[in-house]
């Protein structure tokens, strides 16, 4: 586990509200991995931010054109 990880795992108590980025790190198994399971992880998590940029990029024009 890289040092990034460290202070949103020591945030977070309840182990099944991580944040996005460290639940892919907590498909490691001890002594394997299994890839495929990780890939779908963060596919999933790829797709989820695409939709929110998506969702921001069409009313940020908007809201800078009308001055808020």
């Amino acid at each position: 586990m890289t040092p990034v990880y460290f202070w949103p795992l020591v945030v977070m108590i309840d182990p099944g509200e991580v944040t996005l980025q460290v639940a892919p790190a907590n498909l490691d198994l001890l002594y394997n991995t299994d890839y495929s399971l990780v890939m779908a992880g963060a596919l999933m998590s790829v797709i989820a931010l695409i939709v929110v940029f998506l969702i921001g990029a069409r009313h940020f024009p908007r809201e800078l054109a009308a001055g808020r």
